[in-house]
């Protein structure tokens, strides 16, 4: 019997564990060193802290969009990462997901689960050869989504690192 690898992920956690904090400084923080990993591991290029100061510091309850990263555009390697701030959500929940070729696979598992168990708030974790949840936050033809809860218009912003 032949066996078809989980190379897909999603998962959904708080916003604030994508940063570890060092101090009571506004910017006494650093990046989740097992995120980092798997970002590492994908050959993808996102600053956490600039996600992080973006979702707390310039995205408005009821908005927010999705950003999808990538290490070339015919890359099986992404990241992507919904910022959309529900309008009762107090914990600050982001929903993410991550797709990766063989070769960094392990890498990704091991680190994403790492990265799960350690979260504060541990929403929803996924692994499945084929994710029907990152294929839609991936596909350009899904946007723009009016959220019915705000009215927001929700973009995609596909970002080639």
């Amino acid at each position: 019997m032949t066996t078809i690898p989980a190379r897909d992920f999603s998962l959904a956690v708080s916003m604030s564990d994508f940063v570890v904090w060092l101090g009571d400084g506004d910017n006494d923080f650093s990046e989740n060193e097992a995120l980092r990993a798997v970002l590492k591991g994908l050959g993808i290029t996102v600053d956490l802290r600039v996600l992080h100061a973006t979702y707390f510091h310039s995205t408005l309850v009821g908005n927010g969009d999705v950003y999808v990263y990538r290490s070339d555009k015919n890359s099986k390697n992404v990241f992507a990462i919904d910022l959309y701030r529900d309008l009762t959500d107090q914990m600050d929940i982001v929903s993410f997901a991550v797709g990766c070729d063989e070769h960094c696979l392990s890498v990704v598992r091991s680190n994403l689960r790492k990265f799960f168990d350690e979260a504060s708030c541990q929403v929803h974790y996924e692994e499945a050869s084929y994710s029907s949840r990152l294929r839609h936050m991936i596909d350009p033809t899904t946007y723009p989504v009016i959220i019915e809860e705000s009215g927001y218009v929700q973009q995609m912003h596909d970002l080639h690192v």
